[in-house]
């Protein structure tokens, strides 16, 4: 014989202990210590932060473009340290890996085609017989020869 719906509704549902196990397992019962909470946290965020402003002023301050893109790229470096620190590991990998690698090599590369831009056309300038001149006559390299030297007057 079946039992009549009205028993099912009212029966209390039946619940076993190895259910529990794995929730008061899993559930913290203390707040564990994570490596920034010390007092020196301060002081290595401090540290790191003032480690990115040298850098960063260091990039500015850099004239060759050349140089500029290696110190880029350890400005790159230093910012994703700097995100380890303050516990964003997957946003420091992604800088490490655009700000420390990509970056820099895309300058790099631009100088290089525009370098090898600039020789071909003055090649084919000097082919033709004429010189290409900047605002001053002087030329567009600025009165260098060719090895990198100002020319004498």
């Amino acid at each position: 014989m079946t039992a009549p719906a009205t028993d099912l509704v009212t029966a209390p549902a039946t619940v076993h202990v190895t259910d529990f196990v794995g929730a008061v397992a899993a559930a913290p019962t203390a707040r564990e210590p994570d490596a920034l909470s010390g007092p020196l946290a301060g002081v290595l965020i401090g540290v790191a932060l003032a480690l990115v402003v040298a850098m960063a002023t260091a990039v500015v301050l850099t004239r060759d473009p050349a140089r500029q893109a290696i110190v880029l790229s350890g400005y790159g470096l230093v910012l994703g340290l700097l995100f380890l620190i303050l516990q964003a590991p997957d946003v420091a990998m992604s800088q490490l890996a655009v700000g420390t690698v990509l970056v820099p090599l895309i300058v790099v590369l631009a100088l290089h085609a525009a370098r090898r831009h600039r020789d071909a056309a003055r090649d084919a300038s000097r082919e033709n017989g004429t010189a290409p001149t900047g605002q001053d006559g002087e030329g567009r390299d600025g009165g260098r020869e060719p090895g990198g030297r100002e020319a004498r007057r």
